[in-house]
């Protein structure tokens, strides 16, 4: 067993059902909301997705952490009809319904049996897929990159999971050579490094089963070391071979743990998952070898020494190479298709907690942009002094803003609005409230963004007006990442259109990263010379960003709400609050940003009327659970009672 940092609640399970968890809230509810309350116990729930893949068996799915996206890639539809084509579409999840993204190339058709794998590196920050035909492919949030590594495994059947405790990507499987006399048969050992595999000392003692067998691996959270299990899951194309084996493995020595039989011999290890909520490994469906491959309702765990059956009701139904991953963005275990016993299957499953939340959202909101924004520098320092600068923009565009918010949490100092021609009164005030005497105000911008009736007024006022500029919003961008000391983190944004650059301002503020600005789908000249010169991990958030820097990992959505969502995921899958705002306008937003980001909480765009956007209501719904406030920016006219009623009431229902 290797020790990390990942804490993991164990139940036990033996053909009951996992977890009895109940809680209660305090407090008069809303009858619409009272009524919609679910118990915490753990449950199966069958989706209605908007959208969904078509029905397939063997397909390839992973959580990806870099970009919170949990990828489902390929699959075949061989059986019903037989011989049908290989899928080689990519879809990702947000917790309640499938995106389908247009790539430019994809890594063709690839699925299980084939030997094909899909799996996180934590180094590169990518989904690796290993292709059972050939060929190694990375995913970066948006678009599929053919990999050109010197060397690569060549393994007859393989299985790779990632090993968080070493942070690396794991590879093992079986080595054919064909010779005359013979084939001989070799297990190896590889990892993904820097772009190239590179292949591992295999120990002495290590799992090397029969040729006829398949492997499964995954990283088991609770004994923070690999499970791996050679399974017979069909004896119609694997009869003859020897039983399966489970083996762990912590970093240098493989440890035997158990001979499976007859008993566990149905088991789909092809869906085994470890699932943090429970702190064990998962497996669903199957063929049972031994009753001429009927295919099973079949649900077991793995609790550290030993498999066990696990009753759940209801449950997904029989089915085996069923796409199963943990999606830690969404906290639930996903299901996906399979192969059931008379036609390939399309239903999206969950296993969660289903937990409620009841939760009052606060407002922060002026009679103005100017206003608002000192509402929220009052929130975040509510002390007369307490701010150790103040950064300055101009009320009236969004780009200078949209990079200063960063730069606000970095300086301990609210972001404050004001109009270009002269400081107005409201801003004028809460400065002198919020900064001591002679304290530094960033004006963000040339004369033309914050003029220099601006500056003296914060003169006559006794601080010290410090302006960061450059030739255009791009360069002005950049100077602001300067006064920041360079970040090596980057997330960039459109400075042509505000809505993506609102939801990464939270993102870059908990990173401690900067906002750069692309031409929209072009990149500028000044942004491409930073990251050049200083960036090691870059953030394309929105679709023309992620265009224009193809080499950034992309997290964008269909539109602003569901980009907003994307962006949620990825870095605040665990939060305790949400902050809502405007995806319309941008001045609310702004506000919220720098308040948002420091409290590791996103902000989430909405309309300013009528209903929620499927991904924003996803969101709150599956982290209700643990969202204990949320907070609007803006009046009514913002964002209207009733939008923000159905906020509470996602969270609430989740």
């Amino acid at each position: 067993m290797r020790f990390g940092t990942m804490v993991a609640v164990v139940l036990a399970v033996s053909a009951v059902p996992i977890g009895t968890a109940s809680g209660a809230l305090a407090g008069p509810l809303p009858a619409a909301v009272a009524a919609a309350l679910s118990s915490t116990s753990p449950v199966w729930t069958k989706l209605t997705p908007a959208s969904s893949p078509s029905a397939r068996e063997a397909s390839l799915s992973a959580f990806d952490p870099a970009t919170g996206q949990l990828v489902l890639y390929g699959g075949a539809a061989r059986f019903f009809p037989a011989k049908a084509p290989v899928d080689q579409d990519t879809w990702t999840f947000d917790g309640a319904t499938w995106s389908k993204h247009v790539t430019s190339v994809s890594p063709g058709a690839q699925d299980y049996e084939n030997g094909s794998r899909l799996a996180y590196d934590p180094a590169s920050k990518q989904l690796v897929l290993l292709g059972g035909v050939g060929g190694t492919w990375t995913w970066n949030g948006s678009q599929w990159t053919a990999q050109h590594p010197a060397q690569a495994p060549s393994l007859f059947q393989s299985c790779m999971a990632t090993d968080t405790a070493a942070g690396e990507l794991i590879v093992y499987g079986m080595h054919v050579v064909v010779a005359n006399d013979g084939k001989t048969l070799t297990w190896q050992t590889w990892t993904w490094r820097n772009g190239n595999w590179v292949q591992l000392p295999t120990p002495a003692v290590s799992p090397q089963g029969a040729d006829a067998q398949l492997c499964s691996m995954t990283y088991d959270g609770a004994n923070h070391d690999l499970l791996l299990v050679t399974a017979t899951w069909y004896a119609g194309e694997f009869s003859g071979a020897s039983p399966g084996e489970t083996w762990t493995f912590d970093g240098t020595t493989w440890t035997q743990r158990e001979t499976l039989t007859n008993t566990t011999g149905g088991v789909d290890f092809t869906t085994m998952t470890y699932d943090p909520a429970y702190g064990q490994v998962m497996t669903y469906g199957g063929y049972d070898v031994s009753n001429g491959n009927a295919v099973l309702t079949n649900p077991w765990s793995w609790n550290g020494s030993t498999w066990q059956q696990v009753s759940l009701s209801p449950a997904p139904g029989a089915r085996a190479l069923t796409a199963s991953s943990y999606d830690a963005a969404t906290g639930q275990l996903v299901l996906f298709g399979g192969v059931g016993s008379t036609a390939e299957l399309g239903d999206t499953w969950v296993l969660s907690s289903g937990g409620s939340s009841l939760v009052t959202p606060t407002r922060l909101s002026g009679a103005d942009r100017q206003s608002t924004a000192v509402a929220a520098s009052a929130s975040a320092f509510p002390s007369a002094g307490s701010a150790s600068a103040v950064v300055l923009a101009r009320a009236d565009a969004f780009a200078d803003a949209l990079a200063g918010g960063p730069l606000a949490a970095a300086k301990h100092a609210p972001l404050l609005l004001t109009s270009s021609g002269s400081l107005d009164a409201v801003t004028a005030a809460e400065i002198q409230r919020v900064l001591p005497k002679g304290g530094t105000v960033y004006l963000l911008g040339g004369t033309s963004a914050l003029s220099d009736a601006v500056a003296n007024a914060i003169t006559a006022m006794g601080d010290v007006p410090t302006r960061v500029a450059g030739t255009d919003r791009y360069a002005t961008a950049v100077a602001i990442a300067g006064v920041m000391g360079n970040p090596t983190t980057v997330f960039e944004a459109s400075g042509t259109n505000f809505p993506d650059a609102l939801s990464a301002v939270p993102a870059a503020v908990a990173t401690h990263g900067a906002i750069l600005l692309t031409n929209g789908a072009a990149q500028a000249a000044t942004t491409a010379a930073y990251l050049t010169a200083h960036a090691t991990s870059r953030y394309a958030v929105g679709g023309p960003a992620a265009f224009a820097d193809p080499s950034a990992i992309g997290i964008a959505g269909a539109d602003r709400y569901a980009t907003s969502d994307a962006v949620a995921l990825a870095f605040f899958p665990t939060t305790t609050g949400v902050s809502v705002a405007s995806g319309a306008n941008f001045p609310d937003a702004l506000a919220a940003g720098p308040v948002a980001g420091a409290a590791q909480q996103p902000v989430l765009l909405v309309p300013s009327t009528g209903a929620l956007p499927e991904p924003i209501t996803s969101y709150l719904a599956t982290h209700a659970g643990g969202i204990a406030s949320a907070q609007a920016f803006g009046g009514t006219s913002a964002v209207a009672e009733a939008v923000l009623s159905e906020v509470a009431q996602s969270i609430a229902t989740g």
